[in-house]
């Protein structure tokens, strides 16, 4: 496991970033989208509330390999994270993500996402493995 920097925290705890999740489709496609409730569970953990549960969900089910990429397009800093999620359906972690949404947002699921590796997505060390 990656344990998250400070900066890290940071940058994910911001509202106005970016937080986009990368899954993996059936047939090997990348299927990218916005996951705009992630949130840093922990040292070395990344979480969000799954709503639609459609592609990312069902691509998550499948095989748990995620990115999520995290920007600040105006400050020109961001990170990826990359992990293996975890689907949570009831219990602790989903009653924690359902009440950081609205009331009328009921989640299907919640996901944790353990990071294993974080790369840089800021100037001249973006691609580079940092963690």
């Amino acid at each position: 496991m990656a344990k998250l920097t400070q900066e890290m925290k940071d940058l994910v705890g911001r509202a106005e970033v970016a937080k986009v999740l990368a899954t993996i489709n059936p047939d090997g496609t990348p299927n990218v989208g916005p996951k705009m409730s992630t949130h840093v569970l922990d040292d070395e953990s990344l979480a969000y509330a799954e709503v639609t549960a459609k592609h990312h969900y069902e691509n998550v089910k499948r095989d748990p390999r995620v990115a999520i990429a995290v920007v600040d397009w105006a400050g020109r800093a961001g990170f990826r994270f990359i992990g293996e999620a975890e689907i949570h359906e009831s219990g602790e972690l989903y009653d924690l993500e359902a009440s950081r949404l609205p009331p009328e947002w009921k989640p299907k699921a919640a996901v944790r996402v353990k990071v294993s590796e974080v790369h840089s997505l800021s100037g001249p060390q973006a691609g580079e493995r940092i963690l």
